[in-house]
């Protein structure tokens, strides 16, 4: 382990200022969401507070992507329209685009590649809860998809510096990037991913998903089922070449990530034939 690198993350770690920052809006909207009795109205009133994010946000809610058909000039209105957790992901989107939306050096990313196999994973994510009759939970995951990656822009400079060990390991260890990365830096991506929803306030499930969707088997019980699915749509993504850098050749789909949601063989190489159709419509939010 590379003790110096693991030093300079924990003080980037330990001083919350330096993690990426999230408009306030989008945490609240996303933990007032989350409560079945919510007012429509305290979700628009908080959202509209925000005027550089309302205009992008109204944007959004008329492309073509969540466009119902119908013009709309107001949140009040999209609410109505959309619906209120439809709203919550536009926010998410409009919120998350200036941290995920950069180079990561480290995994051999350019601008927009992080940003755009979240945008995938995300529409992937929600097309499979919804494909197994889980609509309940279709857009837990569609947010989990967007920042699933997060760690990622925090510790791409110091993956950059030992990557040559971080390879190394990987192939005469036959283990997986993300294992390699914690044996070499100490910590991995999803482990500060973790991080950085604690400081923006996120719900536990979405910590599970940022933290786990590598590995969902060691998820908590209760989030398994969304950790597996952002896992599934993640590795058929990259199989579809979306958002592969130097890590992107080392993964696999966990069988216990397939018996818990349980896709069968047809299922799976049915969406993985969608990933050129989730690009044309994704295409619209980059």
């Amino acid at each position: 382990m590379d003790q110096n690198i693991k030093q300079r993350i924990e003080t980037i770690i330990s001083n919350i200022d330096q993690l990426p920052p999230l408009p306030e809006v989008a945490s609240k909207v996303i933990n007032m969401v989350s409560d079945p009795d919510v007012s429509f109205k305290l979700v628009a009133q908080e959202i509209s507070k925000n005027q550089a994010m309302t205009a992008n946000i109204l944007k959004l809610c008329n492309s073509a992507f969540f466009s119902k058909g119908k013009e709309i000039t107001s949140i009040d209105r999209a609410i109505v329209t959309l619906g209120l957790k439809e709203v919550k992901d536009i926010v998410l989107l409009v919120a998350a685009k200036p941290v995920l939306d950069k180079p990561v050096s480290g995994y051999d990313l350019a601008q927009g590649d992080l940003w755009k196999q979240g945008l995938a994973v995300a529409t992937m994510s929600r097309d499979i809860a919804i494909a197994k009759k889980r609509k309940d939970c279709s857009d837990i995951v569609f947010t989990g998809g967007i920042i699933h990656n997060v760690g990622k822009v925090v510790i791409a400079l110091f993956v950059q510096q030992a990557f040559r060990q971080i390879l190394d390991l990987v192939q005469t260890g036959n283990i997986a990037f993300h294992v390699a990365e914690k044996e070499i830096m100490g910590y991995n991506h999803q482990e500060v991913g973790e991080k950085i929803l604690v400081k923006w306030n996120f719900p536990p499930v979405l910590r599970s998903i940022v933290r786990f969707y590598q590995d969902p088997a060691s998820a908590p019980p209760e989030h398994m089922f969304e950790v597996s699915i952002v896992h599934i749509a993640n590795a058929i993504c990259l199989m579809g070449g979306v958002g592969i850098g130097n890590d992107g050749l080392y993964h696999e789909i966990k069988d216990e990530a397939i018996k818990k949601t349980g896709l069968t063989q047809t299922e799976l190489e049915e969406f993985y034939t969608r990933v050129p159709d989730i690009l044309k419509q994704i295409r619209d939010l980059q």
